[in-house]
């Protein structure tokens, strides 16, 4: 059989496939299922020091068809990060290291613009055991009006001050995650380089509507009759 391992920042994977952030990765039972199919790493759904915050509506996915036909050809989702305790998550992180140490587990965080915010999940998270850090910087619909997600990605100044904040605690890999939904990503990528991330992921959704059913005269997804641009 074929060496698929790869070494990234010093991470030994097994091979080079990772599930990135999202419902995938929703909790301890569904990554543990990844790793046991054979997949080298996890990127777990973003977390928060508050989940209480975290309002997650339903429905919130929508697909799309061809005219006629079965077949989906993309889907969108309105979904916010993970709305499950905190702490529930640490316990997690630290079974599924302790069950696969082998395999790379990756904790996806986004806070609010506070320092202190931002230095105790860097260091709650990484003392639970997870082998690199990526920073949410991305998703966009991520609690805008808190200055979070690709609210933060969007501002390379204020993305650069966050990255330092974490750079200076962390002691494991730290990732930063752009949006798409920007003039030149090039601009937020170099300066979480310059303020020590030690790579970059992209990227999160393009914000988008999914359509509108001629039925109802309702965009999709609909709750209670609105939407938003979702990824």
């Amino acid at each position: 059989m074929a060496d698929l391992r790869v070494n990234v920042n010093g991470l030994e994977l097994p091979n080079p496939f990772v599930i990135g952030s999202g419902p995938p990765g929703t909790n301890a039972k569904v990554i543990g299922k990844a790793f046991d199919e054979g997949w080298g790493g996890v990127v777990a759904k973003t977390i928060s020091l508050d989940a209480e915050k975290v309002i997650n509506v339903a429905p919130r996915y929508a697909r799309l068809r061809a005219d006629d036909s079965r077949e989906i050809y993309g889907w969108q989702n309105i979904e916010l990060i993970s709305d499950r305790p905190f702490d529930v998550w640490i316990d997690e992180f630290r079974a599924l290291k302790k069950q696969y140490p082998d395999r790379i587990l990756i904790a996806s965080i986004m806070e609010e613009y506070r320092r202190e915010a931002w230095t105790e999940i860097v260091e709650r998270v990484q003392d639970a055991g997870v082998d690199a850090l990526e920073l949410n910087f991305s998703c966009p619909h991520g609690l805008p009006e808190r200055r979070m997600g690709s609210a933060m990605g969007q501002d390379p100044d204020l993305l650069a001050e966050v990255s330092g904040w974490v750079n200076d605690v962390a002691t494991i890999p730290v990732w930063a995650k752009m949006t798409p939904n920007i003039t030149h990503i090039t601009d937020p990528a170099r300066a979480a380089l310059a303020a020590g991330c030690e790579g970059i992921a992209a990227i999160n959704t393009i914000l988008c509507v999914m359509g509108i059913d001629l039925d109802t005269l309702r965009p999709e997804p609909t709750v209670e009759g609105y939407t938003v641009p979702g990824g």
